[in-house]
């Protein structure tokens, strides 16, 4: 499915969909900001995105926000053959792209999951992650943030929590040491 998407829309744009919010408005330059898109790409993707009729455009003032038409022909479409992402998923989406190291799974529910977390990350920027997935899908990512010398040290005591799942290892993880 994948596969077609990216042969339906360039790189850009997918990663300029998958920044979209769901149900609220969004500005181009805060687009620009996540995706690390130029604002001028954004707003040529917008423009075209908004005449198929899968964004719609507000103005207040001189500034334009924009909102998926969650009731266009192209959205319920595109909602069809886009994958639907697990709340987890997008947890390890978005901390991956941190200074993460590792993300292992330690426990998990239907609506709830006990996550490790290792590498130079704050603790303050998971749990910020974890209570907006709360908040957006009501699932709970309990996250426990160590660093590589905190889970190493747990490891040569036989003390480190027992992963029953790696959902992300990052190759280079020795250019954070």
């Amino acid at each position: 499915m994948e596969n077609i998407l990216k042969s339906m829309f360039d790189e850009k744009t997918i990663s300029i969909l998958s920044e979209m919010p769901g149900k609220k408005i969004i500005g181009i330059r805060e687009v620009s900001r996540k995706t690390k898109i130029p604002v001028s790409t954004v707003f040529r993707i917008f423009q075209r995105l908004e005449k198929s009729g899968l964004l719609r455009k507000t103005k207040s003032g001189v500034f334009s926000f924009y909102e998926i038409d969650q009731n266009s022909k192209a959205y319920l479409l595109l909602e069809r053959i886009m994958p639907k992402k697990s709340p987890l998923d997008i947890f390890t989406t978005i901390v991956s792209k941190e200074k993460t190291e590792e993300i292992h799974m330690l426990d998990e529910g239907d609506d709830r999951a006990s996550i490790l977390v290792i590498g130079n990350v704050k603790t303050k920027k998971i749990q910020e992650i974890c209570d907006a997935i709360k908040k957006e899908f009501g699932y709970s990512i309990k996250p426990l943030v160590l660093t590589r010398a905190q889970y190493d040290n747990m490891v040569s005591l036989n003390i480190a929590p027992s992963s029953k799942k790696v959902l992300f290892k990052n190759q280079k993880a020795n250019i954070y040491k």
